[in-house]
């Protein structure tokens, strides 16, 4: 039979306690859920990116603004987006740590000179709601934008790199 001190410890950890652990299990939880849903919601925006490339580069087709738009995927966190005309840009998108991160220059007319254009760095956070679905915000500016599909954030990004 355990001292009676011992279960007097043993209570008061329980109480004092439990809302601490019951919040860390939720935060492991939604940790463990981003990480799964995200790797699904990353690769499915990288997809749709593609879809809106190919429809961009149809719309242009024959027109002398046409340029090839490359798309390097390096495993499954990390995708490269370049064209080098009209409008120029060097894009780098990166999935790690709960969060999808935008890294790119751009400028209208041909590539110019990295060193003289400036790089900018946009970052969405994923969230998550009671339910376990997913979806990512502006982790920028005073008023967050929700992406809730993957369709959202690549016609967001899309925007972002042919926008003037």
């Amino acid at each position: 039979m355990a001292k009676e001190w011992i279960e007097n410890i043993a209570t008061e950890i329980k109480q004092k306690n439990r809302e601490a652990a019951e919040e860390f299990g939720r935060q492991q939880h939604q940790a463990d859920v981003i990480g799964v849903q995200g790797r699904v919601f990353f690769a499915d925006m990288v997809r749709s990116l593609e879809d809106n490339f190919t429809q961009i580069r149809r719309q242009l087709q024959g027109d002398p603004t046409s340029a090839e738009i490359a798309i390097l995927t390096t495993g499954s966190t990390q995708v490269r987006l370049t064209r080098t005309r009209f409008p120029w840009f060097d894009a780098h998108i990166t999935h790690e740590d709960g969060k999808i991160t935008l890294e790119y220059q751009k400028d209208r007319g041909i590539v110019a000179d990295p060193t003289l254009v400036d790089k900018k760095t946009l970052v969405f956070d994923f969230r998550i709601s009671s339910e376990d679905k997913i979806w990512v915000e502006d982790a920028f500016g005073d008023i967050a934008r929700k992406y809730e599909t993957p369709d959202d954030l690549a016609q967001r990004i899309t925007e972002i790199l042919f926008a003037a």
